[in-house]
């Protein structure tokens, strides 16, 4: 696995459309994953279960520090 980073999995699952709506698909810990979607709604990552602008931004910003 690349990341750690929780936003950033579940924002990368819905850019491949995987099944990000589920936590084991995710990789995310079941028990963070629904404060972890709260974010994502809440800072606009994610509109009617579409990735927005500021999600694609979030993934391109984070894999530019990571250098991927």
């Amino acid at each position: 696995m690349i990341s750690a980073d929780p936003v950033y999995q579940i924002l990368k699952g819905f850019e491949q459309k995987q099944e990000a709506a589920y936590p084991h698909a995710s990789g995310v810990d079941p028990r963070d994953f629904r404060t972890v979607m709260k974010h994502i709604y809440e800072a606009g990552y994610i509109d009617a279960g579409k990735l927005t602008q500021a999600g694609q931004g979030y993934i391109q910003a984070y894999e530019r520090r990571l250098n991927i």
